[in-house]
Formats: C-alpha cells, sequence, structure tokens
C-alpha cells in the first residue's frame, strides 16, 4: 500500500486541466518555434522527471504523448536517464522533479545525482523550465526541486521562467506551471480542459487479517464497479476519493488485477496524535457500509511495473506493503495459467507475530505448490524464537543466494513503510551486493521501491 498524504488532492484534476491548457494551440504554433531553433529539425523536447510515486512521472508521459500526437515531438525520460552529453546538447528541457521522503530525491534519478550533479558542467547553451513538487508538510519540502535548479543554475543554464513548486496536487500551482511552459514553448494557453476518469465502485467485502495481531488493525478491502472497470497492471495505484472532504484522496498499491473483476486492497488503521482513527483508513476500515459507494481513480505507476515474466523476481517488504508484492506474483500466476513461461520469484516479508499476522498465508502457500512463489522467507519481531527479527535480517541471513540471484539477472522490489524497513533493506542490500553495484541495479530497473 502507498499512502500518500491528502496534499496530492485534485492531482489528476490539475493534470488534465494542464494539458488543456497545453495541447490545443501546439500544432499551429510548434512550426514558428521551431524554425527559431538552432538544432536539427524534429528533435524532440525533452521533458526529464524524478519521480517516486508515479505522479511526476505521469505528468512528463502523458505531456510529451499529448505533445506526439498533435505533431510535436518530445519525450519524456526518467532523470537517470539523462546523461550530461545531453544537457549539453539540448537548447531547451523541461525538468518535472519531486521530493521523496525528509527531502530526497526519488530513486529514479539516483544515477544523475551521482554522475551528473557530482560534476562541472558548461550549459551555458541550455534553457529550460522546472516544475518542483513536494509536501509542504514536511521541512525538506521541494528540496530536490531546489537543488537541482541551483545545480543547472550554476552550471550556467538559463531558467526560462521561475521555478514552479507544487505543494502536492496544488492547482494554482499547476496552473501556474501551465502558464509557463505555454509561454516557453510559443503556445497560447487554451481554457478547455477535461477531468481525468473517475469511476465508481461499491464496497462488496471488508475483513480484518491480523486478530490479536500487537500492531494495528490490517483491513482487506474489497470494490467491486458500478461502472466499466479501466485497465491497469501490477504496480498501479488507486486513488480512493474521501467522501465530506472535497481535496482529500488516499493512494494505495492494487492488490489485484483487472481479470479478477474487483479492486483489492490492504489497509493498516492509522491512529493520530488525539487517539481519532486516520481519515482515509478509519472510513474504509469502518465508516464505509457495505455497498457504499467509493470514487476511485486508476493511477498508472510505472516506477514499479514488473520485469519481464521470465526474470527472476526478488520480493521484499512487510505489512500492508504485501499488497504491492502480491500482485506481481498474482501477475505471474496468470500468466503461468496462460501457459507462459515464467521465471523464478523469491518472497522475503517481515511482520509481528507469526500467529496473527502471517498474512494472506494460504495465498503464498499455494504459490508455493504452484511453483509460481520457489522460495518464502519471513520475520516476525515479536516472535520469542524468530532467529530474525526484521525483513531486513533476512537479506544478512541468506546473502549468498540473494548475491546468486542477482548474478543470475534477477530484479528487486521494495514495498512498504518507508522509515525502518525501506532504510534497513537498502543498507542491507548495500552491505550484501555493494553500493556501487546497487546504484546500477537501480539505473538498470532492476532495483524498484514503492514505498510510503
Amino acid at each position: 500500500m502507498t499512502a500518500d498524504p491528502a496534499r496530492w488532492a485534485w492531482a489528476w484534476l490539475a493534470c488534465a486541466a494542464w494539458l488543456g491548457l497545453l495541447v490545443p494551440p501546439l500544432h499551429q504554433q510548434w512550426r514558428t518555434w521551431r524554425n527559431t531553433r538552432t538544432v536539427s529539425a524534429g528533435a524532440p523536447l525533452l521533458i526529464a522527471y524524478a519521480s517516486q510515486s508515479g505522479f511526476g512521472a505521469q505528468l512528463a508521459h502523458d505531456l510529451a504523448c499529448t505533445l506526439a500526437a498533435h505533431g510535436c515531438p518530445a519525450q519524456a525520460l526518467p532523470l537517470q536517464r539523462i546523461r550530461a552529453e545531453d544537457l549539453a546538447a539540448s537548447e531547451r528541457m523541461l525538468f518535472i522533479a519531486s521530493t521523496t521522503g525528509e527531502g530526497d530525491a526519488p530513486d529514479n534519478a539516483g544515477a544523475f545525482v551521482t554522475r551528473v550533479m557530482q560534476g562541472a558542467h558548461r550549459l551555458q547553451r541550455l534553457q529550460y523550465g522546472l516544475l518542483a513538487l513536494g509536501d509542504s508538510r514536511y521541512a525538506g519540502f521541494c528540496r530536490f526541486g531546489r537543488e537541482l535548479d541551483a545545480w543547472l543554475r550554476a552550471a550556467g543554464a538559463t531558467p526560462a521562467f521561475a521555478r514552479v513548486e507544487a505543494d502536492g496536487g496544488n492547482t494554482a500551482a499547476l496552473a501556474s506551471w501551465a502558464q509557463a511552459v505555454a509561454q516557453f514553448t510559443g503556445s497560447s494557453p487554451n481554457a478547455a480542459a477535461s477531468a481525468s476518469a473517475i469511476q465508481r465502485w461499491a464496497l462488496a467485502q471488508r475483513s480484518l487479517l491480523n486478530p490479536g495481531s500487537p500492531g494495528a488493525p490490517i483491513h482487506r478491502i474489497v470494490l467491486q464497479p458500478l461502472d466499466p472497470a479501466p485497465h491497469w497492471q501490477a504496480g498501479d495505484i488507486a486513488r480512493i476519493h474521501l467522501p465530506g472532504q472535497p481535496v482529500a484522496w488516499r493512494d494505495y498499491t492494487l492488490a489485484s488485477l483487472p481479470h479478477e473483476g474487483e479492486i483489492q486492497l490492504l489497509v493498516r488503521e492509522a491512529r493520530r496524535t488525539d487517539g481519532q482513527r486516520g481519515l482515509g483508513s478509519g472510513w474504509l476500515g469502518h465508516g464505509l457500509a457495505i455497498g457504499g459507494e467509493v470514487r476511485v481513480q486508476i493511477r498508472r505507476n510505472s516506477g514499479f511495473h514488473g520485469p519481464e515474466a521470465t526474470a527472476p523476481l526478488v520480493l521484499i517488504g512487510n505489512g500492508t506493503g504485501l499488497a504491492g508484492l502480491a500482485v506481481h506474483l498474482k501477475e505471474r500466476e496468470h500468466a503461468q495459467r496462460a501457459g507462459l513461461a515464467i521465471g523464478p520469484a523469491w518472497l522475503l516479508f517481515g511482520e509481528r507475530t507469526h500467529g496473527s499476522d502471517a498474512l494472506c498465508d494460504a495465498a503464498l502457500q499455494a504459490w508455493l505448490a504452484s511453483g509460481v512463489l520457489q522460495r518464502l522467507d519471513r520475520a516476525f519481531s515479536r516472535d520469542a524464537d524468530a532467529s530474525s527479527r526484521y525483513v531486513q535480517d533476512l537479506l544478512g541471513l541468506h546473502g549468498a543466494l540473494l548475491r546468486d540471484w542477482v548474478a543470475r539477472g534477477a530484479a528487486l522490489y521494495v514495498c512498504g513503510q518507508r522509515e525502518g524497513m525501506a532504510q534497513g533493506v537498502d543498507a542491507a542490500l548495500r552491505a550484501q551486493l555493494g553500493a556501487a553495484a546497487l546504484a546500477q541495479l537501480a539505473a538498470d530497473g532492476r532495483y524498484r521501491r514503492d514505498v510510503y
């Protein structure tokens, strides 16, 4: 599960509005802008993005696709794929830079930070625009976007307009970005816009998965469609609108696939400092009646899409992160039933007690029996006889096996809590594989995280 802050409100609506401002006039005015350039005709406008949860990536890809559909070449690339030579050869670029955690760069910016930003470059030919995405409740609000902007300026690049900072999906900030980009590309803003699709679903089932656990309750939420259901794939996210809160959304990694005909979520109850249940988890776990309507948007999260079905896959996580891991096993099970070859999969998972927190154990055992899952290792932190207390401890215990899987081409997927688990797993992977090797895996798309 990914529980993004409520400040990502109306992000998809703002994205659609942004595209509506930019697109209609571009086809007519692109020729004029293109003729003023000195680079070769047809060279794409690079849109570089640094995105952790997929929102920034979606903004970049939607813009690039829409421009291309109107005859305007553009290419969206993760920041880690941008080389110093690309910057030096470009006259115009757009950057969309998210900040994650307490002010960190997203995972898909890591190679750029270490290989490009650490060096000295002369970018006097480059003119750029930058959108920084962040959450003002954190001290490091938009820190990475600000650092990237400062680095570009220090390297001699010229900002075409002042950096735009968006607190979550703030519509005013995204509208300002749209206006600035329209001027940067030589287009005229158009107020026409359409909202991205919101589907109606109904609560069909709700069950408690960890009765008696020393941890907070975890609910399995099952929604059935009231409208035609969209397509999605393993790794994508369901955005749940909270009624009575016009700008309140909660994001959860989908634990099901479209062929199942339903949305499945794993939701752990959150408690606020005053003892009250969290707004989203309290409503889904208790306030929403069976049959009650839920408004949902499906958000593509390409950064957590799976590798080729035949590639070895190591899944690592804890708690409700099992949703984002198990759905990849469901994807392989579906391929296996269709007669397709699948690669080996290994799940390492951590929770509190084996007696209460062996989540989805029946499904895991069935996957072991069918060959969808080759190996299952679990750590239970509150069990007195546990040989490993946390999931990161399992990586050290099975370090030789981990290195063998990686040598055979395995991809590493991590899902669950950022603080504690994801940090500990990252440190354990560095210890077992080496920092340089782990960075290369991330650059190659073989180390991916969906953490919250």
